[in-house]
C-alpha cells in the first residue's frame, strides 16, 4: 500500500508503561507486530504524519501516542493522538485517530431493527457448512401473532443455549423454548457475505496545527551584527510565495518588476511587489512573514535580461533568465524543482 514502508515514531502502550522512548517503526511492521490495531488505522497515522511534516511541523518534535486501555473510549478498539511539542505548552494533543469498529452501526441496528450491513458478492458462490436455526412458524404464529416475524428473524440470528433462547423484542424479554425452532446442519451455496462497515474517525485540531507550524517555523539569528527574524514556512504553505523588488525606483526597473508580478499572478500564484526602503530591509520584511523567494530587478536585468532570485532560509542568490520566471516559481513552490539545482 501507499504507506506500508512509511516510518514514524510511535509511543505505544508498551513504551508508556515501560517508561521508554517512542520507537520508530514502518506501518507494515507496526501492524504485523500488533502495535497498531490494523492497516486502516496505520494508513491514517501515516497520512497524518505526512501531512503535518509537509505543512511545516518539525518531525523531531512530533510523536504519535497510543491511548492506554483506561483512557480509551468505550467504542474504540484502538486510538492514537498526534502530539506536537511546543516550547511554551509542552506536548500538545493535536490530532486524534480512533478505530470505532462497527460499534455505531451495530447500535443503530439493535435499536432500529434495520440492517446497516453491506452485501459483498463473491466472484463465484461458495459452498459452506453451516448450523442454521430454523423457526417453527406453525408454532410462532398463533403464539406471537403480529410479532411472529420479528421473533422468527431474531431466532434465526441467535445461537441457542441448552435451555433455549432469550430474545429482546421491542424492549420485552421473550423466552423461546426449543420446541419453537429446529437446529439443522446444512451445506448451502453462499453468494456473498454481509459486512457491517467499520469507522476510522480522525479529528484534527486545525488551530493547534497552525500554532505549531508557526512556532516551529520561527527562528532568530544574528547576520552581519543584526538580528534576523525568519519564518521558515514551507513554500506551499507560505501566505506570500514570492516577492518582487525593483532595486531602484527609476530607469524602468519598477515597470519590469510589475510585469514579472503580473506574469506570476497569471499562474495563480500570489506575488507581492515591494519598492519601499533599502533592498536589505525589504529582504528582512519578507523573511519575517515567511516569503520563501524574492526576485530583484536591477540594471543587469535591462542589459542581460536576468534577475536575482534569493532563497529565504539560505539567503543564497542566483541569476535566472527573465523568460520562464512564472513557471520556475511554480515548480519551486510545488517541489518539482529545488533551489539548489539552479
Amino acid at each position: 500500500s501507499r504507506y506500508a514502508g512509511y516510518e514514524m515514531p510511535l509511543l505505544g502502550i508498551e513504551q508508556q508503561t515501560g517508561n521508554i522512548p517512542a520507537v520508530t517503526l514502518s506501518m507494515e511492521e507496526a501492524v504485523r507486530t500488533g502495535v497498531v490495531a490494523n492497516e486502516y488505522v496505520a494508513y491514517y497515522l501515516a497520512l497524518t504524519h505526512d501531512l503535518l511534516v509537509t505543512i511545516g511541523v518539525d518531525p523531531g518534535r512530533l510523536r504519535f501516542r497510543q491511548h492506554l486501555t483506561d483512557e480509551r473510549a468505550h467504542y474504540a478498539e484502538d486510538c492514537w493522538d498526534a502530539e506536537i511539542f511546543s516550547g511554551r505548552f509542552g506536548w500538545v494533543e493535536t490530532v486524534g485517530i480512533a478505530d470505532r469498529t462497527d460499534y455505531d452501526l451495530r447500535a443503530h441496528e439493535r435499536q432500529s431493527g434495520e440492517r446497516f450491513s453491506v452485501f459483498l458478492p463473491y466472484e463465484t458462490p461458495r459452498r459452506e457448512h453451516r448450523t442454521c436455526v430454523v423457526p417453527n412458524m406453525g408454532a410462532l404464529g398463533p403464539r406471537f401473532r403480529g410479532k411472529a416475524k420479528a421473533v422468527a428473524d431474531a431466532i434465526s440470528a441467535s445461537v441457542p443455549g441448552p435451555d433455549g433462547i432469550t430474545l429482546d423484542i421491542g424492549g420485552e424479554k421473550v423466552a423461546i423454548t426449543p420446541d419453537l425452532y429446529e437446529v439443522r446442519d446444512e451445506v448451502t451455496e453462499v453468494p456473498g457475505v454481509l459486512v457491517t462497515p467499520h469507522v476510522i474517525e480522525p479529528s484534527y485540531g486545525i488551530d493547534r496545527m497552525i500554532y505549531a507550524v508557526l512556532e516551529h517555523a520561527y527562528h532568530e539569528e544574528i547576520v552581519d551584527d543584526e538580528e534576523r527574524r525568519v519564518l521558515r514556512l514551507p513554500a506551499g504553505v507560505a501566505p506570500v510565495p514570492v516577492a518582487v523588488f525593483p532595486l531602484m525606483n527609476r530607469d524602468g526597473l519598477p515597470e519590469i518588476a510589475r510585469e514579472i508580478v503580473s506574469g506570476i499572478r497569471g499562474q495563480g500564484i500570489l506575488a507581492e511587489f515591494d519598492d519601499g526602503g533599502a533592498i536589505g530591509r525589504r529582504y528582512r520584511r519578507q523573511d519575517e512573514i515567511g516569503t520563501p523567494f524574492a526576485i530583484t530587478v536591477d540594471y543587469e536585468t535591462k542589459d542581460e535580461r536576468t534577475v536575482t532570485l534569493r532563497e529565504r532560509d539560505s539567503m543564497r542568490q542566483v541569476r535566472i533568465p527573465l523568460e520562464g520566471i512564472p513557471e520556475l516559481i511554480r515548480s519551486l513552490i510545488e517541489g518539482t524543482r529545488s533551489f539548489t539545482e539552479l
